[in-house]
């Protein structure tokens, strides 16, 4: 797709918060400034530095000139190197260079510390130029080192760099800018090129989009996919389909032993217990045998929690950055009322339907698995059906067995499959279709959010609304009518769509091409 491509360096290839953040607070203090907040300080990545200091703490050119040397007294000793690479940006600047692409960065930092950078992470190899700005702050403007770079790579001079599209002499159509500021974004539009605007540097949320990036992505996956028009490979560490599956499915195996295995283990009490000490309630056991049941079954479920917990940390794939992690939170935070609200609404959808067309009174599996769970009181109910199971199956079913699945196929097959493995777990037709449904929409939520969090808030309020319509007699009276139904169908409807608009105004997405507007 692209021939060529532009990496800006800080908040695109590294992050460099804490030396950036740091050597600013060091120069503001040392001109009386005290900003205790390095997360205030964010603003000073990208852009030149005079600008940060003038735009942010007003200060006059005199006043800029000491905030730069000061930054740069601290920044070209310690500062330069409390960075990171971003996980998996090497492997991909390997793949890139190993696939013929001639790549370049072009950065607002002085050409001298982004060189020392390169080769402290081992990656200046992968880059024919490196351009930057000069030490005297008279070239920093992102446009003009854009054209030293454009420059540099086609060995062109740089006034033969021109603005005007059809005087061109560079192939724009094949020339790509990755940058995370708008900076990058409109360079990129100055020379009538594509740009990829990465969400997991340090722009303010919407700043890529209103720049006019061409792609704004938070996954190194979709700027190998851009640049290479193709999607990476899949893991291949287990090739063989039944290793494959064999792993995915080995936490399933895993919760079933460790389930029988903690009841076997809790029979074993009880018997002992009413056999001796406690042989006097043996008659109120025998009688609230259900009701022992429920309770030995979410104990169980308890345990293997926090087996799958620890389990689930371990494999769980971290965000790029704090940076995308914030976001991701903040925008859980904001649909909150949402997955709750589609939670119950679709969930009741689904009983109230099942109910209508009699669904649930044709499976007696189905009828003797109620019975069981509805013998508890109410609030222990809520607690076991709207806490400690929704925890318990989330880790497993989409924690684990579908993060695991995910390693090895695309999510176009792993949404289904896994949620016919969910519905299938709950041992009847009435649970399996009901189960299949849901675990589809749960599957998708755990792709959007990248969060076990939406996917527990969804399921427990599902949880939670069916069984207090199913223990309430007057919710259960109010509630089974034809415009009930519809009711919640239409609400479920509404509240998918709002969710999935919101879906694709936050995540990964292609606009209309700068060379083509």
């Amino acid at each position: 797709m692209y021939q060529y491509v532009l990496f800006d360096l800080d908040g695109t290839l590294t992050d460099p918060k804490e030396g950036i953040c740091k050597s600013v607070q060091y120069a503001l203090h040392e001109m009386k400034i005290d900003e205790p907040d390095l997360d205030k300080l964010e603003c000073f990545i990208g852009p030149p530095l005079r600008n940060s200091f003038r735009d942010f703490y007003h200060l006059s050119d005199e006043q800029c000139e000491l905030g730069i040397k000061k930054y740069r007294e601290r920044y070209a000793s310690i500062g330069i190197f409390e960075n990171e690479l971003y996980p998996g940006m090497k492997e991909l600047l390997k793949t890139l260079h190993d696939r013929g692409v001639h790549m370049a960065v072009a950065s607002s930092k002085p050409k001298l510390f982004v060189e020392r950078i390169l080769k402290h992470f081992e990656i200046e190899q992968y880059f024919e130029v490196v351009a930057g700005s000069d030490m005297s702050e008279k070239k920093v403007e992102k446009i003009d080192i854009m054209r030293e770079a454009l420059s540099l790579l086609f060995h062109v001079p740089e006034e033969k760099i021109l603005r005007n599209k059809d005087k061109r002499i560079i192939p724009i159509d094949q020339i790509l800018m990755v940058g995370d500021r708008k900076f990058d974004i409109e360079g990129a539009k100055h020379f009538f090129l594509d740009s990829i605007g990465v969400s997991y540097g340090y722009a303010a949320e919407g700043e890529l989009k209103e720049a006019g990036a061409t792609y704004i992505t938070d996954n190194l996956d979709d700027v190998y996919e851009i640049i290479l028009g193709e999607k990476p490979a899949l893991q291949t560490g287990t090739s063989n389909t039944f290793k494959k599956s064999f792993h995915v499915l080995m936490p399933l195996v895993y919760n079933f032993a460790l389930t029988y295995a903690v009841l076997f283990i809790l029979q074993i009490l009880l018997d002992t217990a009413l056999n001796g000490a406690f042989r006097s309630y043996a008659g109120w056991f025998s009688t609230h045998s259900s009701r022992v049941a429920v309770y030995f079954d979410a104990f169980a479920t308890l345990v293997c929690a926090i087996v799958f917990l620890v389990l689930y940390q371990k494999e769980k794939k971290k965000p790029i950055s704090l940076v995308v992690k914030r976001r991701r939170d903040k925008r859980l935070l904001r649909d909150v009322a949402w997955i709750a609200g589609l939670g119950v609404t679709l969930a009741l959808f689904l009983n109230l339907l099942f109910s209508y067309f009699q669904i649930m009174t044709s499976s007696q599996a189905y009828k003797e698995v109620a019975g069981v769970q509805y013998s508890v009181a109410i609030g222990w109910g809520l607690l076991i059906y709207g806490l400690i199971k929704p925890v318990g199956e989330e880790l497993i079913f989409r924690g684990l067995i579908y993060g695991r699945m995910r390693l090895y196929y695309p999510v176009m097959f792993c949404i289904p499959i896994s949620a016919l493995i969910f519905g299938a777990y709950h041992g009847n037709f009435v649970q399996l279709l009901y189960g299949f449904i849901m675990g589809c929409l749960l599957a998708w939520m755990f792709e959007k959010y990248r969060s076990l969090k939406a996917n527990i808030l969804f399921h427990s309020a599902a949880n939670i609304a069916v069984y207090l319509v199913s223990v309430i007699p007057a919710l259960n009276q109010a509630m089974f009518h034809v415009a009930s139904v519809v009711g919640c169908g239409v609400l479920a409807a509404v509240l998918g769509l709002v969710l999935i608009k919101k879906d694709k105004a936050a995540g990964f997405k292609t606009q209309t091409s700068s060379s083509d507007s």
